[in-house]
């Protein structure tokens, strides 16, 4: 049994030596506080990248077309006007050649691997995308497909849109032809990047298969055509030529289009451009297609 005196002693260790682990002087104060401080940052910077790659993460999972995991856009908004408002049902595929073109001869800008068109119109406005999913078995690509709208910039001293390029999936450009309409479907994917969906389309030959998902139907094509052209520093003459690649066709396409070289003094200066077919009914190339190989 302990003494009063005893006791008293333990409790004066005790007080002495929690004493000793409290900050009692200025300079242990400031020290105890910084460390606490480091300790919360370090904390909160854990935390935040482990929030980032978990984000990274779900948007290459959600990007793959072999799933039904929504992906979310990580894109600006465009500036372009709101659809009509009866918009909102998505109508079925027309088998019928469109009279119209969807969109007006666009310009592949040489900034940074961008594609610039006119400014769209009201009708294009109007026109749904509903290509879904895009699968290439030769370079085992298997991507969801969103659409892609644009922002508005001065180029050459006029207003042009600038396409946006979708960071992990495929991205349709908004006001294309879809599958079954006999246009011209325009697809755009990074080569590099996080997601980078077109890294491999450099791969893709004439021959090759490709199976467009649009509106709750399934399409096959076959590739007609693999080209590399020469953009960032082609002359005017040349550029025009390249734009005629993704302007409005009276026959049904797919047009797929990246920067190409990913890496290198000559980095994303060309474009890699496939074109292809419906797989029942193929259609000659274009006479001048051999001109800008």
């Amino acid at each position: 049994m302990l003494t009063p005196s005893r006791a008293k002693n333990r409790e004066s260790i005790r007080l002495r030596a929690a004493a000793r682990r409290l900050p009692v002087t200025p300079r242990q104060r400031l020290l105890w506080t910084l460390g606490n401080l480091m300790m919360f940052a370090g904390l909160y910077l854990l935390l935040y990248v482990g929030g980032v790659y978990v984000q990274i993460s779900y948007q290459l999972l959600a990007a793959r077309g072999d799933n039904d995991l929504v992906p979310i856009t990580t894109l600006a908004a465009p500036e372009v006007a709101p659809r009509p408002a009866a918009a909102g049902v998505r109508p079925t595929v027309a088998h019928a050649p469109t009279a119209t073109p969807a969109f007006s001869i666009p310009q592949i800008s040489a900034a940074e691997g961008q594609i610039a068109s006119d400014v769209p119109s009201g009708s294009q406005l109007a026109h749904i995308s509903t290509v879904q999913r895009v699968v290439i078995p030769s370079i085992t690509l298997d991507s969801k497909v969103i659409e892609v709208g644009w922002s508005t910039q001065e180029i050459g001293g006029k207003a042009a849109a600038v396409w946006n390029v979708a960071e992990y999936a495929v991205g349709q450009h908004r006001g294309s032809a879809n599958p079954g309409e006999g246009g011209n479907v325009v697809l755009a994917g990074h080569v590099g990047g996080l997601g980078h969906a077109f890294r491999n389309l450099f791969y893709v030959h004439p021959g090759d298969q490709i199976t467009i998902y649009s509106g709750g139907q399934e399409f096959r094509y076959v590739v007609q055509d693999r080209l590399i052209v020469e953009e960032d520093d082609a002359p005017p003459a040349q550029r025009v030529e390249n734009a005629k690649l993704i302007a409005p066709t009276n026959h049904e396409l797919i047009t797929m289009i990246t920067c190409w070289p990913p890496k290198g003094p000559d980095k994303f200066k060309q474009r890699v451009v496939v074109r292809a077919v419906p797989f029942s009914s193929p259609v000659a190339p274009d006479p001048d297609i051999n001109a800008i190989r």
